[in-house]
């Protein structure tokens, strides 16, 4: 099995239980409104949001997505890491592997969550959202990390949940790995990722240990 020395990793759900929390929000802003849906209704195939529910008669969509946003963020400190991800990342930082954060997230956001965790001294690099005028799909966040790590592509991978961390690895030329534990369903339609062909896929973030 191939082993990489330089590892790209995401942040909203693949790190971090942002999913949870953006699920939270966008219910209670529905529900504020009267639209009450289950969670696999608001949740699967989760970046097809949008168009899923236009066509369910609700007119304040642009609205509701955006206060959603906003609530979110209010909960963004009180989020979680994923189980085993801190362990996981110690002992790659411990094995002499390189690790760079990257993710759509700003500063803002991430850098007080680092600090939370004592994460800081286990990144090499940490790529956000306005590091970049690009975000992922798009290859540019990715080929700032591996400058700034000084990487050779034959021997990075990203580690990332959603269709936007595959499909940039792709753009980007590196190999993919897909963190989809059994949870993701809620969210995330496996059939559809596996179609951009991510290089491995993992349901528990230890496989990391073993497989990177």
């Amino acid at each position: 099995m191939k082993k990489y020395q330089f590892i790209l990793l995401d942040w909203d759900g693949n790190l971090a239980r942002t999913l949870d929390v953006w699920l939270a929000s966008l219910k209670t802003c529905l529900e504020k409104r009267g639209y009450f849906l289950n969670d696999a209704k608001i949740g699967a195939d989760f970046t097809a949001f949008r168009e899923r529910l236009q066509g369910r008669g609700i007119t304040d969509l642009d609205e509701i997505i955006e206060e959603a946003y906003a609530l979110s963020r209010t909960k963004t400190p009180e989020v979680e890491l994923y189980p085993d991800a801190l362990e996981v990342l110690e002992h790659l930082h411990k094995a002499g592997k390189k690790l760079a954060l990257v993710t759509t997230s700003a500063h803002a956001q991430i850098d007080p969550l680092l600090e939370r965790f004592k994460l800081h001294n286990l990144f090499d690099a940490v790529v956000c959202g306005d590091d970049v005028m690009y975000a992922k799909p798009h290859a540019e966040p990715l080929e700032k990390a591996i400058s700034l790590l000084s990487a050779d592509k034959g021997g990075t991978v990203m580690v990332g949940d959603s269709e936007k961390d595959i499909a940039a690895a792709a753009n980007a030329g590196v190999d993919s790995i897909l963190f989809y534990p059994p949870a993701h369903a809620t969210y995330y339609d496996l059939n559809q990722l596996q179609k951009l062909n991510p290089t491995l896929i993992i349901e528990d973030f230890k496989d990391l240990k073993k497989t990177v």
